[in-house]
């Protein structure tokens, strides 16, 4: 329907604003461009890299896929059960949540935010406010987002997307661990020990 494309394109473009914003803003204030995925000189980073870009054009597929409501075979076909307004408008909320949490991860991280790992500045460790209880809360927003947008659209596309971001979060977030346990030491180890990845007190 019309309001579940209105909701998906809304939370795309709040998505790539909140992004937008925070690489301007910081490239301003500390002169750092915080996208260093792609200048890293890992090839897991690099490879990495091009898979957020293969996700996002992927993701800008299949929102215009919805929206056009084109069809083939049962791909992107809505589950009946997910298949009404009421769910339509908790999957927003869902996704807005998603965004606020990322946001509040943006602002309390400040200078250190980074979109990959950051070889060349030793930044800040952030261990206070939700990042007492969660190491990733950016990571958590993006997949609450993404669930936000499988509740609206409930088919087999979006369902692959968030496997793939699933994935991709799974292999990123070891990489991002191991390489602070290096620059931050016995600090960060501590840290990792009394907090979850993702989700508090479980995960």
């Amino acid at each position: 329907s019309m309001l579940e494309s209105i909701f998906v394109v809304a939370l795309f473009l709040l998505y790539m604003l909140l992004w937008k914003v925070k690489k301007i803003q910081q490239k301003r204030v500390t002169g750092i461009n915080p996208e260093v995925m792609g200048e890293s000189t890992s090839n897991v980073q690099q490879f990495m890299s091009h898979f957020t870009n293969f996700l996002t054009v992927y993701a800008a597929i299949v929102i215009l896929i919805h929206a056009t409501n084109f069809q083939w075979e049962s791909l992107f076909s809505r589950y009946p059960l997910l298949s009404s307004s009421k769910v339509d408008v908790m999957g927003f909320f869902v996704g807005l949540f998603g965004l606020s949490i990322c946001l509040y991860a943006q602002i309390k991280m400040g200078s250190s935010w980074r979109v990959g790992i950051d070889e060349k500045v030793k930044t800040q460790l952030i261990t206070t406010g939700l990042y007492k209880f969660v190491r990733n809360p950016t990571y958590l927003g993006l997949f609450l987002l993404n669930m936000g947008v499988w509740l609206i659209w409930p088919t087999w596309t979006v369902f692959l997307l968030n496997i793939l971001f699933i994935l991709f979060l799974e292999i990123q977030v070891r990489c991002e661990e191991d390489y602070l346990s290096v620059v931050h030491g016995t600090e960060y180890r501590e840290y990792k020990k009394r907090t979850k990845r993702y989700v508090p007190f479980i995960y």
